[in-house]
């Protein structure tokens, strides 16, 4: 049954002397004929770069709950602020050009995102624009693992990469990063990790099974010129050694599971064991206290002072337990000069340039803790960085 309109419902435009229809037809002929405005699409931003001033840190995420999508974050130096990102792939190693204007990320793709074929490479990022500039391809056997420094590294002029394979069977890969291309890949039996010669840029170091290290060097073709080992100085069965270290112009320092530091010079076709120290007070040793982290050394190379992440009641196995104190050492002698409560730190580096801040990961919030150097007194505590951050460079 329709409903009779009332005068209720038709008063309105009776008082105007205007039926509702008609009122229709005319606000559909102003609508026709006012001007149209033309649409302009909104134009996305790219390649802006990063100010030039501002100090990069470059926070690796391992993304443990879904590894083929890792990240490199881009800190503010100064602040902790985010500033930027840079795909990290398949536990993609990352490392920076001597210069730090391009950063090198070895990773792994595959076809189909979590299967099919593989494709081992290495992007070559422009580090103020964030902006990929090229990439090189790698045969299908780099090592994928937790983010270490040691497992990519540059020559000291910048103009190769070397990245370690394994399949298990360990290699390097040596890329010529200049002309965008793959030299070759050096058989390396035993042998882990990547210290490249500060004198030679063909030439690099590796820590080995038997306790030795093993030097290569190679003609400008790729070719294997040379290799030598040194003299055993540690016992992987009793007293095992960190693969992460620090260098100091040509030599490189070590630390051992139970706290001795070992200085090796690696400059010539041999590398040559100079002393090795405990660093470990007596007192500190019936306590149980040992090193413990994943980059748990870091140097300050102005003032010659290394810093070194240590825990309490340490046993077998807990060499990756996160710093309940940052040590700093006297690089010379080993000897300890300070003590600083840690926040859990798992990962340690120094800028060398201004702000010249030691900075540490907290293994427990993610977070990005800074310190002003020298006395370590703590400036900035930034927001939390992804998911398993484990590794951060100042270059």
């Amino acid at each position: 049954m329709n409903k009779k309109m009332t005068s209720r419902d038709t008063a309105p435009a009776r008082r105007h002397g205007w039926k509702p229809a008609a009122m229709a037809c005319i606000m559909a002929a102003m609508a026709a004929s006012a001007p149209a405005q033309e649409f302009v699409p909104e134009t996305l931003k790219d390649g802006v770069a990063l100010p030039a001033d501002m100090p990069r840190i470059y926070v690796g995420d391992f993304a443990i709950g879904h590894l083929m999508d890792g990240r490199i974050n881009v800190l503010d130096g100064r602040s902790g602020k985010y500033a930027g990102v840079i795909d990290g792939g398949f536990a993609g190693h990352f490392t920076a050009s001597p210069d730090g204007k391009q950063l090198y990320v070895a990773t792994t793709y595959l076809t189909r995102h979590t299967h099919g074929e593989r494709h081992d490479v290495v992007e070559i990022y422009d580090a103020d624009t964030l902006r990929i500039t090229g990439d090189v391809e790698l045969p299908p056997k780099r090592a994928q693992s937790a983010y270490q420094q040691t497992l990519s590294r540059t020559s000291h002029d910048g103009r190769y990469l070397f990245v370690q394979n394994a399949t298990p069977a360990t290699s390097v890969s040596v890329v010529d990063v200049r002309d965008k291309k793959m030299l070759v890949e050096v058989p390396t039996a035993g042998c882990w990790g990547i210290y490249p010669s500060q004198t030679e840029a063909l030439r690099f170091s590796m820590l080995c099974g038997d306790g030795k290290l093993a030097t290569v060097t190679l003609d400008a073709e790729g070719k294997v010129s040379g290799r030598a080992v040194s003299a055993k100085f540690f016992d992987s069965g009793t007293d095992p050694i960190f693969t992460a270290m620090v260098a100091d112009q040509a030599r490189y320092y070590f630390i051992g599971f139970t706290g001795t530091l070992f200085r090796a010079d690696l400059r010539g076709a041999e590398p040559v064991l100079e002393n090795a120290v405990q660093v470990v007070p007596a007192a500190e040793r019936k306590a149980g206290w040992r090193p413990g982290g994943y980059q748990l050394l870091a140097l300050d190379t102005a003032r010659k002072q290394l810093f070194v992440g240590m825990h309490a009641k340490g046993v077998e196995g807990s060499h990756k337990t996160p710093a309940q104190e940052i040590w700093t050492l006297d690089l010379a002698s080993g000897k300890r000069l300070a003590r600083t409560r840690a926040l859990n730190a798992i990962a340690l580096t120094v800028s060398q340039k201004a702000p010249n801040y030691l900075y540490a990961i907290n293994g427990a919030t993610n977070q990005l803790v800074a310190y002003q150097l020298p006395g370590l007194r703590q400036v900035f505590v930034s927001a939390p960085i992804g998911e398993a951050p484990l590794q951060v460079d100042a270059p």
